[in-house]
């Protein structure tokens, strides 16, 4: 390496931790400027030397060097105070300047090559040069700098996107909406410690999420067991792979392992067991009570997954309620429990007493809360559907253009599903992604606003137009009884309270109470979100509201009518047409022996 080049890499270098290293320090930064413009000026100066033996290849090196130090005042003018002067939108203003950003070391690299390769040519000729060799040297390193120059803007997309692909078929999952809503109204600061090796592969799945989740006033740490067993012990952390949520004195816990095939499962699910943790350390734990003695939906001794409701009752203890159940013998035909922060009725089959309906009015008058999971019946209730100012449709709803299969026949018609919900509170995140947000209600009826009713009433889930009701039963449309659209499943009441510490009572209602049973929560995010926002907003407590992040795998249903053509095809039609290809090769070696 010869001296101009030496000097040139040098006061380059220079200039680079000048801008990068000193910046805050003005007497660093402007004398290591000084000297690196001082070297790169004597590198051009040497390379003058040879400009009487060599003038072409002199001139070819010094105008190299000067598209170099061009590079300087692309610098200059990426400057924010520079392209502030021209007035730009903030859009045009960034782009400018990354386009100017990435001239610099393409400039740099364009330049200081071609005449890193002159340079070396002419130290290995003093006396004569092939003109072939010259144009060899810089072309070389010509191809050479544009090549590296197309690294800085593909760093700067790939930095933007800052895609992450995982094909592999774990994940474990991100920080969701309803999670960050809890953080953000947390009253006091949070502290999570997440006891690990610092090898720990585990570690390096949970650290990213709560790097994530972690704001002012929650903050995160990594403490190994061995190194701190006083702080386990106190917390009752008996080993690594746990992780800690402290506020104050209560201590929230949730179990990993610190092997990552054993830790998978949990990490799937990684989100909702903090947001219940989170749940558990900033608010009381609420009662909620569901009606009993109508032949209503249960977690108990349900004739099948389309009536059982154990799932919802999960899910709501996995908001920090505490679940029990209400009826004659509980003293529902008296009053509602004082401590009731919700009064569940899941999908009634049968008429409440006078009583009951009473007890419930007087509960939502003075400022309660209902959540009302109609379900089509032979027995209609209309003084329960009054609870919500609505008159109740218990016909079902079919749908003959989309619907989920399930069996294969006509009854499919009845599981249908709609992404359309209005802007009420209660249903902000689905309204959000309507796109992809499927409410599911299998055999609904449907709601409507009654003539005459008690507060204000608003839809919340609306219908889709080509939806009607099955009058006679047939699952078909018959265009001289039936009606296509029109239809609503869900809405909203309220209205002033009359009495106790509340402004305002509070009601929800939808025609459909399969949504919340074992056939469709755990299969359909929609319906969680749903249930979890129109719970916070019930409680008005909005950070109850949102949706959390699940990698978990849903179980896959097969039916004989969906895998049939499987069946077969594997069965017979895969044998057949290997046999036909050997059969066709046979023939044709047949035909060519012949010939």
């Amino acid at each position: 390496m010869n001296a101009p080049t030496i000097l040139y890499l040098v006061g380059s270098f220079s200039i680079f931790l000048a801008e990068r290293m000193f910046e805050g320090s003005d007497a660093v930064r402007w004398s290591l400027v000084a000297l690196g413009a001082l070297l790169a000026v004597l590198a051009v100066g040497g390379r003058l030397t040879t400009f009487e033996r060599h003038p072409k290849a002199t001139k070819l090196a010094v105008l190299f060097y000067a598209v170099s130090m061009s590079s300087g005042l692309f610098y200059v003018l990426q400057l924010k105070d520079v392209v502030g002067a021209l007035e730009l939108d903030a859009d045009s203003e960034k782009h400018l300047r990354v386009a100017l950003q990435c001239a610099i070391p393409l400039a740099w690299f364009t330049g200081a090559l071609p005449a890193f390769g002159l340079d070396r040519t002419l130290a290995a000729s003093p006396h004569s040069m092939h003109p072939l060799r010259v144009a060899a040297a810089w072309e070389g390193g010509l191809g050479l700098a544009l090549g590296l120059g197309m690294l800085f803007p593909l760093n700067y997309l790939a930095h933007e996107t800052n895609e992450r692909f995982d094909f592999g078929f774990f994940k474990t999952t991100a920080v969701g909406e309803a999670t960050r809503k809890v953080v953000d109204s947390l009253a006091e600061p949070v502290r999570v410690v997440l006891f690990f090796p610092p090898s720990s592969d585990v570690l390096g799945e949970v650290r990213p999420y709560f790097d994530d989740l972690e704001a002012d006033n929650l903050s995160v740490e990594v403490i190994d067991h061995a190194m701190d067993p006083k702080t386990a012990k106190e917390w009752k952390i008996r080993d690594n792979g746990n992780i800690a949520l402290v506020m104050g004195e209560k201590v929230e816990t949730i179990k990993l392992t610190d092997k990552l095939d054993s830790a998978k499962k949990d990490l799937r699910k990684l989100d909702g067991k903090v947001h219940t943790a989170l749940l558990k350390l900033a608010k009381e734990k609420r009662t909620v009570y569901f009606t009993v003695g109508h032949n209503e939906f249960f977690w108990k001794n349900a004739a099948s997954d389309e009536e059982n409701i154990d799932t919802l009752k999960k899910a709501l203890e996995g908001l920090n309620l505490k679940v029990k159940e209400l009826g004659v013998d509980d003293g529902l035909a008296q009053a509602v429990p004082d401590d009731a922060a919700i009064v569940f009725v899941v999908g009634p089959r049968k008429p409440f007493f006078a009583e009951e309906i009473a007890a419930l009015k007087a509960f939502r008058d003075q400022g309660g809360s209902l959540f009302l999971m109609l379900e089509p019946t032979e027995e209609p209730d209309p003084a329960l559907y009054a609870l919500a100012g609505v008159d109740f449709t218990a016909t079902p709803l079919l749908s003959d253009k989309a619907y989920l299969r399930v069996t294969g026949g006509p009854s499919d018609r009845a599981y249908i599903g709609t992404n359309k919900f209005s802007s009420h509170e209660s249903v902000t995140t689905l309204s959000k992604r309507s796109q992809d947000a499927v409410f599911i209600a299998p055999g609904a009826g449907s709601v409507k606003e009654a003539t005459a009713h008690d507060g204000k009433v608003t839809v919340t889930i609306k219908g889709s137009s080509e939806w009607f009701h099955d009058l006679d039963g047939n699952y078909e449309f018959d265009k001289d009884t039936e009606k296509r659209g029109g239809y609503d499943l869900g809405v909203v009441a309220s209205g002033p309270a009359s009495g106790g510490d509340k402004d305002e009572w509070r009601v929800v209602a939808v025609a459909d109470a399969t949504f919340a049973s074992n056939f469709v929560l755990p299969r359909s995010p929609a319906s969680s979100v749903y249930l979890a926002e129109s719970i916070g907003w019930l409680t008005a407590d909005p950070a109850i509201g949102g949706e959390t992040e699940s990698e978990e795998d849903v179980k896959i249903q097969h039916t004989k009518e969906g895998e049939a053509m499987w069946f077969y095809g594997i069965t017979a039609g895969f044998p057949a047409l290997v046999f036909s290809a050997g059969a066709l090769r046979v023939s044709r070696r047949r035909k060519k022996g012949a010939a």
